[in-house]
């Protein structure tokens, strides 16, 4: 059956990593938003800010639903940290009569702020602006249960993790 991972959780939580480990476990399209933002950037049409994240998120939206109607899993790959931006990914899973998923990776901060700063010395993935780092630490909503969650932790074996799925 077609379903919806929505990775969920602040920037050096490892979502990135987990959702293209899920993408080609489960041989899904892999959505992310990063990377949607990095390719409109370089046409310089979108603006950095929130009209900006607004357009991606819509056309990611849009995408999406696409690869689902085609019966495509899809694992859309940003922070999502507010509960209405999980529920708007999941109208776009009831929209193409699929099941959506949220992949909330529990990370602790202490972990994620080494991460943060491992990467400043090795640059193995871009940087992210301080005071949009500190907006979504200060905006993330932990899922509920009732938002259909697999909660991942740094300690979780993936390869169970991934089994289960």
């Amino acid at each position: 059956m077609t379903k919806l991972y929505i990775m969920c959780g602040p920037a050096f939580a490892g979502k990135s990593t987990l959702a293209r480990k899920i993408a080609e476990r489960i041989g899904s399209k892999l959505v992310a938003f990063d990377t949607m933002w990095v390719e409109e950037d370089k046409k310089n049409s979108v603006p950095r800010d929130a009209e900006g994240w607004r357009y991606i998120r819509d056309k990611a939206q849009e995408e999406v639903l696409r690869f689902l109607k085609e019966g495509i899993s899809v694992v859309y790959d940003d922070n999502n940290p507010k509960r209405d931006h999980r529920e708007e990914l999941k109208r776009v899973a009831e929209k193409a009569g699929t099941e959506a998923f949220v992949v909330y990776l529990n990370t602790s901060l202490d972990v994620i702020r080494e991460r943060e700063k491992a990467n400043r010395i090795s640059q193995d993935r871009h940087d992210v602006e301080p005071e949009n780092f500190e907006k979504v630490l200060s905006d993330m909503e932990a899922p509920t249960p009732d938002e259909n969650v697999l909660v991942f932790k740094p300690d979780t074996d993936s390869e169970t993790f991934l089994k289960s799925l």
